[in-house]
């Protein structure tokens, strides 16, 4: 999903199990995000090979926030982050400042729920999992919810729940929530 955003181009997606070579994405994209699940995540060659085709994709920044599905992050963290190469920034609980941009990543998957604290004055909040009461259908994290709440930033991209992958976006309290999955769309070509 492409939006422009301060004169960038960013285009966010997650929830491509294994099917990523099949996305289009729009070659003049300033940043990439990746919310989660690329693969299936079970052996680390499918991490790596996600890992080399990211790298390849044009763009000057790259953002990686791992899924439930990339479970290499959670059972051998050290390894999963040893197969980043160069040119892919991994966000968990952490942020980075991209051209005046604050992107800012949180290890919300279903099974690891959000940090009750957000920083103030983020552009974008990543995570693989959703907020509760927002495309999410009632099964997101009401943690995360009540920290976006408090926080606000301007955009909180997730995916996890294929079957509200861009559908439409939902805006509360000032905050745009975009469900970025594109399973059901890349399943469909199939």
């Amino acid at each position: 999903m492409g939006l422009q955003y301060h004169n960038q181009l960013i285009f966010a997606f997650s929830d491509t199990h294994g099917m990523y070579r099949r996305l289009a994405m729009p070659a003049d994209a300033d940043v990439l995000i990746c919310a989660g699940d690329a693969c299936e995540g079970f052996h680390p060659r499918d991490l790596q090979d996600f890992f080399a085709w990211y790298a390849s994709r044009p763009a000057r920044l790259r953002i990686f926030v791992p899924g439930n599905h990339d479970r290499l992050f959670d059972t051998a963290p050290l390894q999963a982050r040893g197969l980043l190469p160069e040119g892919i920034v991994l966000l968990e609980n952490e942020g980075i400042n991209f051209e005046g941009i604050r992107f800012y990543g949180v290890a919300a998957r279903p099974y690891l729920k959000g940090p009750g604290i957000l920083p103030r004055d983020l552009d974008f909040l990543i995570t693989h999992g959703p907020a509760y009461s927002h495309l999410d259908r009632n099964t997101g994290d009401k943690n995360l919810y009540l920290a976006i709440a408090a926080a606000r930033p301007k955009y909180h991209l997730f995916g996890h729940v294929h079957e509200e992958g861009l559908i439409r976006e939902a805006t509360f309290s000032g905050t745009t929530f975009m469900n970025v999955s594109y399973f059901e769309e890349l399943r469909g070509q199939l």
